[in-house]
């Protein structure tokens, strides 16, 4: 019976594969009676029968997991080339392949042998089309590791896979996630140390950029102390023009350990007690201030559409006939043309507020400073408005500042996209300047590093 359904599974015969299951309808379910065994799935995905492959799908969806004797799962057997193979074959395995993670995406991310995902043979059999796919359908897939702790990027540079390289450094570029071409394997080597240690010029120059060039590896080397063991002068040159240093050259820098022992630098206090605040604030409280914040934002507004008293409608001058109307009604004839032009300031301009300058100081002061270009529209400007608008803007540039550093430490402990291309372009940037005091700065940069990893344990 086996042998009957392992030959159905080669030439795709559904039609047998039903036969079988009438005679014994417990066929396929002894498939699961195993750890490790080799199923018709198995032999569908690779031969490239694509429509037997899906109805054991359909039937079985374990079997998509399974892995044969050779620590393989049926999605591996559908990339993995075989010698001699026509390319009619190696098309009807690719329509395999697809057709499998259509059904299941994440038997992308099943771990084979050597924990190796599809991802990783895709990336070793230089297969574009399966490769694309795979970081399409599946992105969390890119954060897989070998047993060597290798990413797809380190294989793809160890097997010499350049296409395959090109293919996902536009992803990670698209998706940013360049953070991957950080990752270091068992010996602590990045992407570029392989390249450097492989002697692959077009690599580095590839990658230079991409990575931070002075990372070290389990031996204490940097890419360039590998270039030159290596005596790769023109390797050498690339790693020099982009920042490259020795080992001997860096400072040091401190160990978790070591970190954790230290105390508490003058940025470093404020910086976790904001983020820790932010963290242990409850929902509610949260709901609270921003209620809050929108009614003072509200009222800010609404006293720059309606200040107290309005605004001036007309431009015209006071005339005598004004003051004859204004003297009838006050009874106060002893005041000429001049004394009334100096009392209501002759003229008003249409849109400034009819208020006066000590009722409107004292409004503007207690009115939100993040409409001070509002108020400059709508005021005449006298000595203690200007000053009163320059405070405003003090007082907005602090808040400002004070945001922008909230968002750098939100961004440190929870790994903003962009968090890791700007510690990148600055590291590489910072080696470049022959300035002692720059390795204050690394160093601090570090400790920020270190903290974030505390932060999220």
């Amino acid at each position: 019976m086996e042998e009957a359904l392992k030959a159905a599974s080669g030439e795709g015969n559904i039609d047998a594969l039903y036969k079988l299951i009438e005679k014994d309808p417990e066929i396929l379910d002894s498939f699961n009676k195993v750890q490790f065994v080799h199923t018709p799935l198995h032999e569908a995905a690779k031969a490239g029968q694509v429509d037997f492959a899906i109805e054991l799908m359909t039937l079985m969806p374990s079997f998509g997991r399974k892995l044969n004797p050779q620590g393989l799962s049926p999605l591996h057997g559908a990339i993995i080339d075989e010698a001699d193979e026509p390319e009619e074959r190696r098309r009807r395995k690719n329509e395999t392949a697809l057709a499998l993670i259509k059904l299941d995406a994440e038997l992308i991310r099943v771990k084979g042998r050597e924990r190796m995902t599809a991802l990783h043979h895709a990336v070793k059999e230089n297969n574009l089309e399966l490769l694309a796919e795979f970081l399409c359908v599946c992105p969390n897939a890119i954060d897989d590791l070998t047993n060597k702790f290798q990413s797809a990027v380190h294989i793809a540079v160890k097997e010499r896979k350049l296409e395959a390289l090109d293919v996902l450094l536009g992803w990670l570029l698209r998706r940013n996630r360049e953070d991957v071409l950080g990752f270091k394997d068992e010996h602590r080597n990045t992407a570029l140390h392989i390249a450097v240690e492989t002697e692959q010029a077009e690599v580095v120059k590839k990658l230079i950029h991409k990575v931070k060039t002075n990372s070290l590896n389990s031996k204490n080397l940097t890419a360039l102390d590998i270039a030159v063991q290596k005596q790769n002068l023109q390797i050498k040159e690339i790693l020099q023009r982009g920042g490259g240093r020795s080992a001997a050259l860096i400072p040091p820098m401190e160990v978790l350990p070591q970190f954790l022992r230290s105390r508490e630098g003058f940025a470093e206090r404020p910086l976790r007690l904001l983020i820790y605040m932010e963290k242990e604030m409850s929902f509610d409280m949260r709901n609270v201030i921003l209620v809050v914040a929108v009614l003072i934002v509200t009222a800010a507004f609404q006293g720059i559409l309606q200040p107290p008293g309005g605004f001036w409608q007309g431009n015209a001058e006071i005339t005598n006939q004004t003051v004859s109307r204004i003297n009838s009604a006050n009874n106060r004839a002893n005041l000429d043309v001049y004394d009334l032009r100096k009392q209501f300031q002759a003229k008003q301009v249409a849109g400034k507020v009819v208020m006066s300058y000590h009722n409107f100081n004292e409004f503007i002061a207690g009115n939100t400073v993040a409409f001070v270009f509002a108020t400059m529209i709508i005021a005449e400007l006298s000595k203690s408005t200007k000053f009163l608008i320059i405070i405003s803007w003090f007082v907005i540039s602090v808040a400002f500042g004070v945001r922008i550093f909230l968002f750098i430490a939100k961004a440190l402990f929870y790994d903003a996209w962009w968090l890791p291309r700007l510690s990148l372009l600055a590291t590489n940037s910072l080696y470049q300047i022959p300035i002692k005091g720059v390795e204050r700065i690394i160093q601090f940069g570090y400790r920020l590093k270190m903290q974030h990893r505390v932060s999220r344990l």
